[in-house]
């Protein structure tokens, strides 16, 4: 097996994981765009198309705010449908068409315990006589306006049809 990059120009050290290495822009891109996702999925065996027409399916160790992901136990799939076992891989946030979210997680659910928890919630100060900007406020309102949307989904397909 060989380790992959694809781009080779990328010397971030992706393992120093902790949300408090996150820089100020990963923070606010995280909080208030999809961008959340590859780092709840990290740990979760995924699926990523890639905008040069192949796919990487494997296991996300790290995840920044960009999207940048370095998976493990890569498969890479080119466009002829060959599979390239690799042990590492990093992809880059420009690369990236889509993320297959696995089944077994419930995306509602999912984004209701990174709220409470507090990723897609931005921090200032000590927690003192702090204001939340209008900003922060709307990424909020449009965070459970997402989930009401999820649930109301949900709750139409399992009503049986009459």
């Amino acid at each position: 097996m060989r380790d992959a990059f694809v781009d080779s120009s990328l010397e971030v050290d992706l393992l120093a994981y902790p949300d408090s290495n996150f820089s100020s822009q990963e923070k606010y891109l995280i909080a208030n765009t999809l961008n959340c996702w590859p780092v709840m999925l990290q740990g979760h065996s995924v699926l990523i198309d890639l905008r040069n027409e192949t796919s990487v399916a494997g296991i996300i160790d790290v995840a920044d705010g960009h999207m940048t992901c370095e998976l493990s136990n890569v498969v890479f799939i080119d466009r002829n449908g060959g599979q390239h076992p690799f042990d590492n891989f990093v992809v880059r946030n420009r690369m990236i068409r889509q993320i297959h979210i696995p089944t077994d997680i419930d995306v509602e659910q999912e984004l209701r315990q990174a709220m409470e928890r507090g990723v897609l919630r931005r921090r200032r100060g000590d927690g003192g006589n702090t204001k939340r900007t209008f900003k922060q406020k709307r990424a909020e309102v449009r965070h459970k306006e997402t989930l009401a949307m999820i649930t109301q989904q949900r709750s139409d397909k399992e009503q049986p049809k009459a």
